[in-house]
Order: structure tokens, then sequence, then C-alpha cells
């Protein structure tokens, strides 16, 4: 008779789409997306590359992030945050004071140049605004809100864009005072101007 070798069992390897928890899942797409792109650029990039590289089903690219662009902006903004969560935002003062340091340490961030990049396509352009209007119309919205502010979302749309367009004045150079001035300073101006004093009345 015959005797079987003594040892542990032989284990299977995993196939290609192996399960996840969704962080995880969500992580390995935007890694796998952020190399692929950064290879073969956006049109090139299909959504099954990205689904075999990551090793998950493709089809949770709609789940978790709605699109291909989504994603893709998505893998930009992870680039430039690295580790570091997204902060919360809740008054102006907060979003002047992150946009404005992002900018003078890092350069204009990635939704800023999806937006003005006249080579960006339609749906990352898209994209862009919908990741704009998340992080910073939202949340302007909601203090306006409870200021009891008239046209809170018209209100917190001027207030955005004229914040974005301060800024980019900035890190283009377009003013030499404006290029100057202490970030510190800069923040107090803007909140002064758009009415987001940083610490408003209740």
């Amino acid at each position: 008779m015959t005797t079987r070798a003594s040892g542990p069992p032989a284990r299977k390897r995993p196939g290609p789409h192996r399960p996840r928890d969704a962080a995880a899942t969500k992580q390995a797409l935007v890694l796998a997306a952020r190399e692929l792109f950064g290879q073969r650029g956006f049109e090139s990039t299909t959504i099954r590359d990205i689904g075999d590289r990551a090793g998950v089903d493709a089809a949770l690219i709609a789940r978790y992030f709605g699109s291909k662009a989504d994603l893709y902006i998505a893998a930009l903004v992870a680039e430039v945050q690295g580790d570091q969560p997204a902060p919360d935002f809740e008054r102006l003062v907060d979003i002047a004071n992150a946009l404005v340091t992002r900018t003078d340490e890092h350069g204009l961030g990635p939704v800023t140049q999806a937006l003005i990049r006249s080579d960006a396509s339609d749906d990352i352009r898209t994209s862009a605004k919908a990741h704009l209007a998340w992080r910073m119309v939202e949340p302007m919205v909601v203090e306006l809100k409870r200021r009891g502010t008239d046209q809170p979302q018209l209100r917190a749309e001027v207030m955005v864009s004229a914040l974005m367009g301060i800024n980019l004045g900035r890190a283009l150079g377009w003013f030499d005072d404006l290029q100057a001035v202490p970030r510190g300073q800069l923040v107090d101006v803007i909140a002064a101007l758009l009415g987001g004093d940083p610490d408003p009345a209740p």
C-alpha cells in the first residue's frame, strides 16, 4: 500500500478576484488606478485593466467611485494626500486655510488642475466639479444655513469661486502683494472679505 507523504495540505492559490473588505477594496482600486493612469493615461486605461490589477471585480469601481473619471480624481487626490486623511471643513476659514496651505506647500492641487487644464476630458472635469462641490461648497452651505443666511447655495458657490480665484492668482503670481503676503494674514483677509470670520457669532 502506498503511504501518503505527511505535511500540511496544499493551499489553493487565490484567484484574481479574491474577497476583501470595502476599505481594502477601495484602496486596492485607487492604487491600481494610480499605477495604470500614470503608465497609460486616462483614455488608454480601462476599468477592466484596473480591476485586474487590483485583483477585484471591475464592477466595484461603479459601486465605490461611480465612474472611471471619479476614480481618476480620487486617485489624484490620494496621491497628493498620501497617508493623510482629508480635513473636515466647517467654515470658510477652514477651507481657506487648507487650500492656501496646500497650494503654498505643494502647488495647485489635482482638482484645480483638472478644472483649468484645456486637455482635461469632459468626464474628468465633471468629476472634478463634483469633488469640489462635495469638499468645499457643501460644507459652506451647511455653515451658511446654520447662520440663517439667505440663498446659502448661491452664496457658498460665490464664496468658493472667489477663494479659488484668489488661490489661483497667488499660485500663478498675478499680483505681487497677493503672492508675498504671509499665509495667515491672507487667510484672515479672505475670511473678512467673504464674511467667514474665524470666530463667527452663533
